[in-house]
C-alpha cells in the first residue's frame, strides 16, 4: 500500500514538471501520424506556434484519435496544450509556447 501512495506521489511530481503531453493511448493502437515539428527562436520572445492535423474519412466514418503524444526534444520548459479536439475527436490542435529567447522542437505522434 506505501509503495502504491509512493509510486502515485512521484508519477504526480514527475508530470507536473515535464514538459510533454500524454494523451489517450497508444497500445494496440495504430500510428497514423508523425511529424518533428522545428521552430527558431524569437530575440526576447516566447515563440508561440499552432499545430493542426485531421483524420482523414475512410469513407464511411470518421475514426476517433485515440492517443496524442508530444515529446519536448529539447528538454526546456516549453508547452504544448489541446486547444480543441483530441481523444474521441477526428482532429486536434495544439498550441505550443517555448521559452523566452529559445526554439520550439516537438515530436508529435497521433494514434487512431
Amino acid at each position: 500500500m506505501r509503495l502504491a501512495i509512493l509510486t502515485v506521489f512521484v508519477a504526480a511530481i514527475f508530470v507536473v514538471h515535464c514538459s510533454h503531453v500524454f494523451m489517450g493511448t497508444s497500445v494496440q493502437r495504430p500510428l497514423v501520424y508523425n511529424r518533428e515539428v522545428k521552430y527558431n527562436s524569437q530575440m526576447f520572445r516566447k515563440r508561440i506556434e499552432y499545430f493542426n492535423f485531421t483524420l482523414p474519412s475512410n469513407g464511411f466514418a470518421r475514426p476517433a484519435i485515440q492517443g496524442i503524444l508530444a515529446f519536448d526534444l529539447l528538454k526546456s520548459t516549453a508547452s504544448a496544450n489541446v486547444t480543441s479536439g483530441g481523444i474521441g475527436y477526428s482532429f486536434v490542435n495544439l498550441r505550443m509556447k517555448s521559452e523566452r529567447g529559445k526554439k520550439l522542437d516537438y515530436d508529435i505522434y497521433i494514434f487512431a
